[in-house]
């Protein structure tokens, strides 16, 4: 046993050199300090167009470490054009009574400020078939009949003790919703809750990229051509084009970049006088073109063009008085994996946000949290090899006499 433990350590130690000398290897181009953390708990973090400029595509080599160069769990967000968010709105019950024709009749207000064309009954389970009628009011005291004769569905939940009915009516926009369960002296069914559901259009925030220099030569095949050259390799989910020409006008015109000497499309699409004319695209490259298809008219002259980014931020735990860099600009860098990404649910949806400073060189080669030997010096590592390679010695020496023992002792 001993021998196999003399034989373990210096390989041991070998992998572990060899492991972290190899992590070592990782470097970050650039980095950011994340602004002064107030309190404890979780930061949202917009990154701006200048640094995912300098990123990869998907942002796979963001990183934040801190003072004490460990790295730190994120999740990164990035918002969507338009998106649709689906909400419940609560109707609270006003008062649930028993009136003089003997019917049980429960009130709900609408707090939706807007037209109604079905609700929603939470209620606990129940095998029995009941019929409604729904009344309107707009101050509780005259009602209106909605509809009529509702059958209630004779369905319950196995999976659980309450089942949803849905009521569909005409769309009325009542400050007060009455259910009337039809029939003298009929048991109620409970009502945990109503209300409806609503789809909210959302769109994404969009953060401006410093605008592009515009080249335009008119030429004699009746189209114009026009180049947007930026400063950098600007993220560009969406462009806003101010062309002028006639008062009236509508041109066919395509958005594309250079792709491996050929003119890569990435939109077709009408310029018009009156209109925004606001393009949603998608594109990394530093240099864009415009073709305007002006058949017989006078080209259109563009003015200017406004870019945008939809914005792109990352959601992380810091710690109050910590110091935090945001590390990128690593070609080689792969996405993360981190058990934060399974908790997203559970953080709070508005969080405190946290800026950066501004971009510098990332002077120190292989900063990775992996890496326990990225704040040392080349000289530094020099001696901590040779270190490695007398300790490699010493149990080879050791090992060798034990070897020889053993053989003296079996002759």
């Amino acid at each position: 046993m001993r021998k196999i433990n003399l034989y373990r350590i210096p390989i041991c130690l070998l992998a572990f050199f060899i492991s972290v000398t190899g992590y070592a290897q990782k470097n970050f181009t650039y980095k950011v300090a994340i602004n002064e953390i107030p309190a404890t708990g979780f930061y949202k973090i917009d990154i701006p167009p200048h640094v995912v400029a300098k990123c990869k595509p998907g942002l796979e080599d963001v990183r934040v470490f801190d003072e004490d160069k460990n790295q730190v769990a994120y999740i990164l967000k990035n918002e969507l054009p338009v998106f649709t968010k689906e909400n419940f709105t609560q109707f609270p019950l006003v008062k649930s009574l028993k009136g003089n024709d003997n019917q049980t009749h429960i009130i709900f207000k609408n707090t939706s400020a807007r037209p109604v064309n079905d609700l929603l009954l939470f209620i606990k389970n129940m095998d029995a078939n009941r019929t409604v009628s729904i009344t309107g009011s707009d101050d509780s005291t005259n009602w209106f009949i909605i509809k009529e004769n509702i059958y209630l569905e004779n369905a319950f939940n196995n999976d659980g003790d309450n089942s949803i009915q849905t009521l569909s009516f005409p769309q009325s926009n009542y400050k007060y919703f009455q259910l009337t369960i039809l029939g003298k002296n009929v048991i109620p069914f409970n009502i945990i809750k109503a209300g409806i559901y609503n789809e909210d259009v959302v769109y994404g925030r969009y953060i401006q990229i410093p605008q592009p220099a515009i080249t335009q030569k008119d030429s004699s095949d009746k189209n114009s051509y026009v180049s947007l050259k930026f400063d950098d390799a600007y993220q560009v989910n969406k462009i806003i084009i101010d062309a002028e020409g006639p008062k009236y006008f509508k041109r066919n015109f395509s958005i594309g970049e250079s792709y491996k000497n050929n003119y890569d499309i990435l939109q077709n699409d009408f310029l018009a006088s009156g209109s925004q004319n606001n393009f949603i695209i998608n594109s990394r490259k530093n240099t864009l073109f415009l073709i305007i298809n002006n058949e017989d008219d006078i080209p259109l002259k563009v003015k200017s063009v406004e870019a945008f980014q939809l914005n792109t931020s990352l959601l992380t735990y810091l710690q109050a008085g910590k110091k935090y860099d945001l590390y990128f600009g690593d070609s080689t860098a792969l996405y993360p994996k981190y058990d934060l990404q399974f908790f997203a649910d559970s953080i709070k949806i508005n969080p405190a946000e946290a800026s950066l400073g501004t971009v510098q060189k990332n002077k120190m080669q292989g900063n990775s949290s992996e890496s326990l030997f990225s704040r040392y010096s080349n000289w530094a590592l020099w001696i901590i090899i040779i270190g490695v390679l007398l300790v490699l010695c010493f149990f080879t020496f050791k090992m060798v006499r034990e070897v020889d023992k053993v053989k003296e002792s079996n002759k």
